[in-house]
């Protein structure tokens, strides 16, 4: 058996590198595919240190609770440590040169967070003269900025007060929502280890700037409060799965334990026998007051809710009280009781339309029971500005300024007026008119300050200043007479604690580790995409392993006839071929495996460099794994030896005296109902075919996926069928000239072997099919449509501010407000704004390796919806739509984002490649995120778009999102739709494109809105670069497809050898008439030729009708060159290999063949 191997070793040694070729694509695939995850997972742990738990919260809390929580029973055995830090999102300038960049991470940092990682400390040095403090950056934001050692940045980030923005008592001015930090350039760290620090799961490098924590909080008037604690891991402890989940809880009990109210933004205060609880934000959301509530329930305490809100005008018969607090008081507590008439009866407590004034407003406006009183106060509008509001009550008394009511602490402090001494002093987050402010109130100041001056009832004041972060201001506690003040408060904070759900106050620890590491696992499978994109060179490689080793076979015809005839049984015959074709393909694949290596190397190779867009990342290194290694060898040696198998199995069908003659094929023919079946299988596909080409030009229906099959598999079907009838019907005279009459020998000849022939016809066919098909979807980024139903919407540009805006840029006065010039302000006049809410998560697009887990969601205000636009892949049927939806149009599928799915399930958006792809859902799924309550959100699949603008984010309801994620004050998200336009500087009509005014409207935003971190970006550069990811990826599969039909070609010339071999008497017998051996060279490469240019043209015809419909279509551009280029080369190697064959099948003498078959 050696001695045979040895003796054949020129196709043993072919087909073991065809076999190394098959187990080389083929693992490699798989090393791909760990390669990039490896790579994510060494990102990962480079971007984090030793950091494994992170509580992130939105507002400040003490850097006490750290000290805390480290000292906490029970923490050093699990964690090694903790770090408070600041994290803060933002910008960054240059001074000097006014070089801006954005999404800019502020970290206000020490000591303690430099151990989370390996190396030297961070040490922010403050030379002598140095002005501003150190600043330390990484080479991302060093080279974003072009800043040095040395050099000044000013670095802004949004701010949050205790108070939300978007409330009646809080900052809507936006120069008030963000700090600003001047620092000097200490040092420049590389982007590795604590450089490349984030909690975002992107593979992007991040822009850091650290600063010493003590200088941010300072400068941000937060001394003492951070808004982070990084938790460190344990090394001796290798936590996974449901052994992470319980450190997670073990954690955030340890937390609990050392928590008080404080800490939450929650105070609990004692004011004379009541204590008083009030939350840092002036109201108590509705879960914390139903926990107060309810803790006081348990611990025996009678309960008073107060309402408390500023009227700015009270009026009877005009005459008027400027500025007044307004409560309204609900509960069973006895104290309720105090509020007494000035008849020192029990004040009733208004209903309806009802109130109760005290008797200083009675004696200023000269009041009664059943005057008609009318206030004025303001409210939030939609655009967080506030709009007065007037409302008429009916005074049902007056009551006593005794008891309840004398008691400003009815009214929570309010911010800039509870530490002034005069009116005239305030300097409140409202619009003050202080020329209304008379002698008398400033005497009522004097003695009674915020004190009430009126009452409503709880339901009145619900419904007229109630917010989504609730309507009651304290809940004022009588405990049980046997507790003194002192110890209820005690018991009243460890009994609420022990209740509370932290998570609503944002006191959750994330996973960021095991999080991580899970979304390391990537949002694409690199193994099974390189598998695809090789298909065609593993399927060569393949082929070719089957017709190289049939090749060795019918070489050994005679050996193999012999030992037939001599008594070996066909059992024994076929073991010996097994066995030593599986000896081949053994040493075929180890030699593969390690090619595999090469293959995939190369393949990370130009994912850094050739195929970089796709990717967004340089960082990606090679990571072989040994079980890759084995499953990559051993389905290798399945398929092969499958293969060879199949090919011997084939020899049990030939007589042992054909095979003694040297052949191993006989020329059948084929019955009439087999070639009636052909022919009418071709003609119904030519057909089907065709009619669906004509339904195709349908608008629409172009861009369907099914087009490429419904169209061109029928086509490509007929083709092939009716080149399988042509190879076994007859043929008819060879033709008058001899031109005719050799071309049609050699076309003749090509029909030798009808199934080798339609094999090989086939394989090219469907290969150039595919290749012509996938180079159809290549789309030119700058041909995309800017109309309504386009992957724009008809936006020209898409806008993002890292410091959401509060002010409305479709209004004069909120452009006013937000300083944009003369001219600017002239540029924006006729654009229409859709401002959207967002909340912060994982990009969900392509340009994102990681695998998202929580995407970024956008909040689709009811404009955008009544507006529409897009172009939806697939949505559901709408079912329960709100009523409040404009448009419910059913050709409107916007308006499933108001569908009432059932609690804590929301209706989304999103685009159809994100959501398949990248998400790996699919329309009715539903994706479980947690909301800002820690409660589990059900965000369910009810439309997708098509090659959208949206691939990055889920869209939901604003509505919808206000619910989940009350906190998200401002607009962060922007779509500027200029259908208005063009117009000139003055506002006039202007031949400017719409491009070309985008462009200049990005740079006024740009310009103007800096400090906030805004971003504009137009629509189809947008589109532009998700498109570069999809064409990127096509021409990887092109390229890997092209080189399969390349190794094909090659199969063509072996299947050409076993031509000549099976038909060396009919060329013996040309030779011996005298044809010469240069005349059936050129005879038999021009039957090859003949199968090589009917593969590729039926292919490629077939590939061609199939994308006709989309020829018409915007930003369809074929990449001819390439796809013409890979065609040439394939047909050139074709020949040159085939002509190489025929030189080695023809050097052989054909007389002792012609005289064997005598």
């Amino acid at each position: 058996m050696l001695r045979a191997l040895a003796y054949f070793w020129k196709l043993n040694f072919a087909v073991l590198l065809a076999t190394a070729v098959n187990t080389a694509v083929l693992t490699g695939a798989l090393i791909v595919g760990d390669s990039v995850r490896g790579s994510l997972r060494d990102m990962t742990l480079d971007r984090l240190g030793n950091i494994e738990l992170a509580l992130v919260v939105e507002r400040f809390f003490p850097q006490s609770l750290v000290d805390r929580l480290k000292e906490s029973d029970g923490f050093a055995s699990v964690h090694s440590g903790a770090a408070p830090v600041i994290l803060l999102p933002g910008t960054a300038v240059q001074i000097e040169t006014g070089t801006r960049a954005s999404q800019v991470n502020v970290l206000g940092i020490d000591e303690r967070f430099s151990a989370m990682f390996d190396g030297d400390p961070l040490v922010f040095d403050k030379p002598a003269g140095q002005i501003f403090p150190s600043a330390i950056i990484n080479e991302m934001l060093h080279n974003q900025l072009g800043a040095e050692v040395g050099d000044t940045v000013l670095l802004s980030f949004r701010t949050r007060d205790n108070i939300p923005d978007d409330t009646l008592l809080g900052n809507k001015e936006n120069s008030e929502t963000f700090g600003t930090i001047r620092a000097t350039i200490a040092r420049i760290i590389p982007d590795a280890g604590i450089g490349r620090f984030g909690l975002a799961q992107h593979q992007a490098f991040p822009s850091n700037a650290y600063v010493e924590l003590d200088a941010l909080q300072r400068e941000i008037d937060q001394e003492g409060n951070v808004n982070a604690v990084l938790v460190g891991q344990n090394q001796a402890l290798k936590t996974t799965g449901a052994e992470q989940i319980e450190l997670t809880t073990t954690t955030g009990d340890l937390l609990r334990g050392v928590l008080n109210l404080g800490d939450l933004g929650l105070r609990i205060e004692q004011h004379h026998s009541v204590a008083l609880v009030e939350s840092n934000e002036y109201v108590l959301r509705p879960l914390t007051l139903a926990a107060v509530e309810e803790t006081a329930k348990e611990v025996d305490a009678s309960v008073t809710r107060v309402t408390s809100y500023l009227a700015t005008t009270m009026e009877v018969d005009g005459r008027s009280v400027p500025y007044s607090t307004i409560s309204a008081l609900a509960g069973v507590s006895t104290e309720i009781a105090s509020l007494t008439l000035i008849s020192g009866e029990p004040a009733p407590i208004p209903t309806g339309n009802e109130i109760l004034i005290n008797e200083w407003v009675a004696n200023d406006v000269k009041a009664e029971a059943g005057d008609t009183l009318r206030m004025e106060y303001y409210v939030v509008g939609p655009y967080e500005e506030l709009e007065l509001e007037t409302t008429d009550f009916v005074v049902s008394g007056v009551v006593s300024m005794s008891g309840l009511g004398n008691d400003r602490r009815l009214t929570p402090d309010y911010p800039g007026i509870e530490d002034t001494e005069n009116i005239a002093d305030w300097d409140p987050p409202f619009p003050v008119d202080l020329r209304r402010i008379r002698t008398v109130d400033e005497d009522y100041w004097d003695e009674y300050a915020t004190t009430p001056k009126a009452f409503v009832n709880e339901q009145k004041a619900d419904e007229l200043w109630s917010t989504r972060y609730g309507v009651v201001t304290s809940v004022r506690m009588t405990p049980p007479d046997a507790v003194q003040i002192d110890e209820f408060e005690t018991l009243f904070e460890t009994t609420m604690l022990a209740r509370l759900n932290l998570d609503q106050f944002g006191m959750r620890f994330l996973e960021v580790r095991a999080d991580g590491l899970r979304a390391a696992t990537g949002s694409t499978d690199f193994s099974g995409l390189f598998i695809a994109f090789s298909f065609f060179l593993i399927a060569s490689a393949t082929i070719l392993v089957g017709l190289l080793f049939s090749l060795g076979v019918e070489t050994r015809t005679e050996e193999i006839g012999l030992l037939l005839s001599v008594g070996y049984t066909l059992k024994h015959v076929h073991r010996r071929l097994l066995v030593e074709g599986s000896i081949v393909a053994t040493i075929g694949a180890l030699v593969g495996l390690v090619a595999s290596v090469g293959y995939a190397a190369l393949m990370m190779l130009g994912l850094r460099t050739l195929w970089l867009p796709a990717v967004g990342t340089s960082m990606l290194t090679l990571h072989v794994m040994p079980i890759s290694l084995a499953a990559g060898w051993l389905i290798s040696m399945v398929v092969v030896l499958g293969v060879i198998w199949f090919t011997v199995q084939r020899l049990g069908k030939i007589p042992a005296a054909l095979l003694l003659r040297g052949s191993v094929f006989r020329l059948t023919g084929s019955s009439t109902s087999r070639r009636r079946l052909r022919l009418s299988f071709a003609a119904i596909s030519a057909a089907f075919a065709t009619v669906m080409l004509v339904l195709a030009f349908v608008p629409g229906r172009a861009m369907d996926p099914m087009v490429f099959g419904t169209i061109g598999v029928p086509f490509l079907g007929a083709g092939l069928a009716l080149f399988s009838e042509w190879c076994r019907g007859s043929h008819g005279h060879l033709g008058p000239s001899v031109t005719k009459a050799f071309f049609g020998m050699a076309t003749r000849n090509s029909a030798w072997n009808p199934g080798r022939s339609i094999l090989c016809v086939a394989l090219v066919a469907v290969a150039s099919f595919v290749i012509v098909t996938v180079a159809a979807n290549y789309r030119d980024p700058t041909g995309e449509s800017q109309t309504m139903n386009s992957g724009t919407g008809g936006f020209a540009l898409y806008a993002t501010s890292e410091i959401p805006l509060h002010e409305d840029l479709n209004s004069q006065d909120g452009r006013f407000d937000l300083g944009f010039s003369r001219d600017d302000e002239n540029l924006l006049r006729g654009a229409q704004i859709f401002p959207l809410r967002a909340v912060p998560g994982d990009d969900a697009s392509c340009l994102n390796l990681y695998q998202p887990q929580n995407p970024r969601l956008l909040g689709a205000s009811p404009e955008l919806v009544e507006r529409g636009g897009f172009s939806f892949a697939t949505f559901l049927p709408p079912s329960n739509l709100d009523s409040k939806v404009g448009n419910q149009d059913p050709d409107n599928p916007w308006a499933l984002l108001y569908q009432d799915l059932g609690p804590n399930i929301v209706p989304v958006l999103g685009d159809a490649n994100s959501v398949q792809w990248i998400l790996h859902l699919g329309l009715g799924d539903e994706l479980i995120v947690k909301n800002e309550y820690g409660q589990p959100l059900h965000l369910r699949i009810v439309g997708t778009f098509t090659e959208s603008i949206f691939r990055s984010e889920l869209l939901i309801s604003e509505e919808n999102l206000l619910a989940h994620f009350p906190s998200q004050s401002g607009y962060s998200t922007f779509l500027f739709d200029l259908a208005g336009f063009p117009l000139g500087m003055n506002g006039e009509v202007t031949g400017t494109s719409i491009p070309t005014q985008a462009n200049a409207i990005a740079k006024a935003l740009e310009r103007t809105l800096g400090p906030y971190g805004f971003d504009a970006e137009r629509t189809d550069q947008l589109l532009a670069d998700f498109l570069v990811v999809q064409n990127t990826y096509l021409a990887t599969f092109q390229l890997l497809g092209g080189l399969g039909l390349l190794l094909g070609t090659i199969g063509l010339a072996v299947a050409l050898i076993r031509n000549v071999i099976e038909r060396r008497a009919e060329l013996a017998t040309l030779r011996a008439f005298g044809f010469r051996r240069n005349v059936l060279t050129r005879m038999v490469l021009t039957e090859n030729a003949f199968l090589l240019m009917l593969g590729t043209t039926i292919g490629s015809i077939s590939a061609l009708m199939a994308i006709a419909p989309r020829f018409a279509g915007v930003g369809f551009d074929l990449p001819w060159n390439s796809l013409g280029l890979i065609l040439v080369a394939v047909f050139v190697v074709g020949m040159v290999s085939s002509a190489l064959a025929v030189a080695g099948a023809l050097h052989v003498p054909l007389l002792p063949v012609l005289k064997g078959e005598q």
